[in-house]
């Protein structure tokens, strides 16, 4: 062969189109249900009466932002890895009523405003259209617990606010709607740590406040 030879143009792979490396903002609502946390109190540091079971539910809307970025998988996937911080607002509430010793009591556990940190991670399909993931993070929400007391004279009521942190986990799946748009869905369980609260002088209480729920959401990537 005589001629001039040169080396052919190197066309950019199709692949960055699909590029899922970003920082992305996003919106999210939940609907939520607490785990069982009975309620009791402990009269004068002495016996502890049982109340009943509190279980919470609610909605929450939030605010979420994050980072992530891939590593290539074996069978065309990729694996995806990063972390996300996010906001949510709303008010999971339950309560419980009994009796001690004839007298009506009753308690009352809420979670609200409930801050995290999550660490993500997951796999792509193969044409990399859809992310299924888990996430592990921390969290720290404001737990209000509260009980009332109705006696002859009326009713007392005792109440403390206090904010607590605790630990999230979640599995779910994020869909791309287009470059720039994708739609999540998750399954997700937080727990806060257990904790006495003094409720006045002479009551207190053992809270171990938990939630599960679905989320959904919606994320631009930019």
């Amino acid at each position: 062969m005589t001629g001039e030879v040169t080396e052919p143009d190197v066309i950019s792979s199709e692949r960055y189109a699909n590029d899922i490396r970003a920082f992305y903002l996003g919106v999210s609502a939940s609907r939520a249900t607490g785990g069982s946390d009975e309620f009791g109190l402990q009269v004068n540091g002495g016996s502890v009466f049982g109340i009943g079971e509190v279980s919470t539910d609610g909605n929450f809307a939030g605010f979420r932002g994050g980072w992530r970025g891939i590593l290539p998988a074996r069978g065309g996937r990729d694996y995806v890895y990063g972390l996300e911080v996010g906001y949510d607002f709303g008010t999971l509430d339950g309560s419980t009523s009994g009796q001690i010793r004839g007298t009506p009591v009753s308690g009352r556990s809420a979670i609200s405003d409930v801050f995290s940190i999550r660490l993500r991670n997951g796999l792509t399909n193969r044409s990399k259209s859809v992310l299924y993931f888990v996430t592990v993070g921390y969290v720290r929400g404001d737990i209000t617990t509260s009980a009332s007391v109705t006696e002859v004279g009326g009713t007392t009521r005792f109440e403390d606010v206090d904010r607590r942190q605790g630990f999230s986990a979640s599995l779910g799946a994020e869909h791309k709607l287009n470059d720039d748009w994708s739609i999540t869905g998750e399954l997700e369980y937080l727990q806060f740590e257990s904790k006495t609260v003094e409720l006045g002088p002479s009551f207190s209480t053992k809270s171990t406040p938990s939630y599960r729920g679905l989320r959904i959401g919606l994320n631009y990537t930019f």
